[in-house]
């Protein structure tokens, strides 16, 4: 996935498909234009909204299904609001809930975000209750328990720690089994730079069962980015010189991991030549 688990496959999906509708749609989205998106994203969740507007401008042009359009727009929204350009976000997101014929999470929460922000407070509350009403009408639990983590997920990343955690408490009670809300857990602690925490939502998950590359990717990315902030660095020799063995070994453990279970990504890879050989 490429960005510390962030968005994590699922979440993806269901952002994508919005709700209620998972079983009615596929996921159309092709590879190399998935990672487009997912690029873009990453700059959105490194706060970097003005290139991740430009990135979500340039692929526009290459990612022409529904899916993708309504990703786009989407991200458009998140990261115009970012910027404070609250009415061009507003337009953003309702273009993802044209493509989405008014079935985005997203286009309603960045939406319910701009108005809020413009003081509009009627038309925000509107767009929140239009989302706990889209969830709460699906009827297969697994598929609700998955859209109130992404809107736990979409509180979080606003900084509204209360009802991120409210939708969260109701994902983990509909489905309390379910690995991925560990890893958005410690998705969010590595947000936060709380490391420790990170890894035990991480182990939390694996010992729940999910112990593919993908996992381990999530856990390389992490631990890499662990160092980065420790030592105020993104250069990988200058990492390599100050890490300790102890650090270098952890970092090590979990990409070679990954590697062993098929894990192809050229950053990581590369990453390992450098500092684990």
């Amino acid at each position: 996935m490429g960005k510390n688990g962030i968005l994590s496959a699922v979440f993806v999906t269901a952002l994508a498909l919005g709700a209620g509708t998972a079983q009615a749609q596929t996921f159309t989205m092709g590879k190399e234009c998935r990672g487009k998106v997912e690029a873009a994203q990453q700059l959105n969740d490194a706060g970097d909204y003005t290139n991740a507007l430009a990135a979500f401008d340039a692929v526009h042009g290459d990612c022409d299904t529904k899916d993708a359009r309504e990703a786009i727009q989407g991200g458009r929204a998140h990261a115009l609001n970012g910027l404070g350009r609250h009415a061009e976000a507003i337009d953003a997101a309702n273009r993802a809930l044209k493509v989405s014929k008014d079935q985005s999470l997203v286009g309603y929460f960045e939406r319910a975000i701009a108005q809020e922000k413009l003081g509009n407070m009627d038309a925000a509350t509107e767009d929140y209750n239009r989302i706990i009403a889209l969830t709460e009408k699906n009827k297969n639990v697994k598929e609700r328990a998955t859209i109130y983590a992404k809107v736990a997920d979409m509180n979080a990343r606003a900084g509204k720690k209360a009802e991120a955690e409210s939708y969260y408490a109701k994902a983990v009670e509909l489905d309390p089994g379910n690995a991925d809300f560990d890893v958005l857990r410690g998705d969010w602690a590595v947000l936060g730079g709380d490391y420790d925490a990170a890894f035990a939502s991480y182990d939390a998950a694996m010992s729940k069962g999910k112990t593919g590359a993908d996992m381990y990717q999530i856990r390389s990315e992490a631990r890499i980015k662990q160092m980065q902030d420790k030592y105020d660095t993104t250069n990988v020799q200058q990492l390599r010189g100050k890490m300790t063995p102890q650090e270098t070994a952890q970092v090590c453990a979990e990409l070679g991991k990954a590697a062993e279970l098929g894990l192809k990504d050229m950053k990581l890879d590369m990453f390992s030549a450098l500092v684990c050989k």
